[in-house]
């Protein structure tokens, strides 16, 4: 097996409280990184002092002059690192002791890809698992991985080992991203090689609320769909009609039910209609309309059960 060097950059905001979960986990790896570098966001708790206890094993601190957000953050890890390959990690999260060398050997056995990732499984603030991250979206690794990553994400962020030198020639992670800088960096990385993966699920993903990766319902409206409409525009001699509207059309479904799952039927309705409207599963968005309306008008009609109806 040819060796290959490996940097893992971990982004941290204010994780005093979870890095050194994430940097056990990397230090319990079966085939250690090269590198461990974790890149401080200008945290306001002791982040870094946390960080700083494990500079005798080899973990090094980069610490930001000023907030940049988690993909700049990601950027500045880059182009510090030493390594060839870069795996990704948040403060947030953690890796399974085989995480590394099982995906070493994938990239071993195709040095050509581009992106080499794994399954991952989301945790709850309270340690119960909610099962796979992307509840069973299909995973697509050929020569057309592009096309599936740009009607939805199957990719998670800490999963991921990427070529530094092609994540460089790319530019790197959109910093002007607050959102979905990821997916963007993903179709981008599929666009320019196969794929690899590695399905044993060797990452926890702790959800957490304030996070570099926490977002906003609105997020979608703002970042996410304009990101894959960018795509769209840029790739459309490469993609026939029919194929820009199912990606299109599964891209405002899931925003729309992201903002009804948040309450945002303002933001969420729009959307579910315009997916119906381009044959995208309408039966699927009539139904989180009409949900999404009912539970609406159920809490409306609680809270004036509680405080009494208004005086007409």
């Amino acid at each position: 097996m040819n060796h290959i060097s490996i940097s893992a950059i971990i982004p941290a905001y204010n994780a005093e409280g979870t890095v050194s979960r994430a940097l056990d986990s990397v230090l319990a790896q079966t085939r250690l990184p090269e590198e461990i570098l974790i890149v401080d966001d200008c945290s306001g708790d002791a982040t870094a002092i946390v960080a700083g206890t494990y500079a005798d094993r080899g973990v090094k601190t980069l610490r930001l002059r000023n907030r940049s957000g988690a993909a700049a953050a990601r950027n500045a890890g880059i182009r510090a690192a030493r390594g060839s390959w870069i795996a990704f990690l948040d403060a947030d999260d953690e890796w399974l002791p085989g995480k590394i060398e099982k995906q070493a050997t994938a990239i071993a056995n195709r040095p050509q890809v581009s992106l080499v990732f794994c399954g991952s499984e989301e945790f709850s603030p309270e340690g119960h698992s909610l099962g796979d991250t992307f509840r069973g979206a299909p995973v697509v690794v050929g020569d057309e991985a592009w096309k599936a990553l740009l009607a939805y994400n199957f990719v998670s962020t800490p999963t991921v080992l990427a070529p530094r030198k092609l994540l460089l020639e790319l530019g790197g992670f959109d910093e002007r991203l607050k959102v979905a800088e990821d997916q963007d960096m993903w179709v981008r990385l599929a666009l320019a090689g196969p794929l690899a993966y590695v399905p044993d699920p060797l990452v926890r993903v702790h959800v957490q609320p304030n996070s570099l990766s926490s977002w906003s319902p609105e997020d979608q409206t703002d970042y996410t769909l304009p990101m894959i409409e960018r795509h769209l525009t840029a790739l459309s001699e490469q993609l026939a009609a029919d194929e820009v509207r199912r990606i299109r059309g599964a891209r405002l479904q899931n925003a729309g039910l992201i903002n009804c799952a948040h309450g945002d039927l303002r933001g969420g309705v729009p959307p579910l209609l315009r997916s119906a409207f381009l044959g995208y599963r309408p039966a699927r968005a009539v139904r989180a309309i009409v949900g999404a309306l009912v539970r609406t008008g159920l809490t409306r009609a609680a809270h004036w059960t509680q405080v009494g109806a208004p005086r007409l």
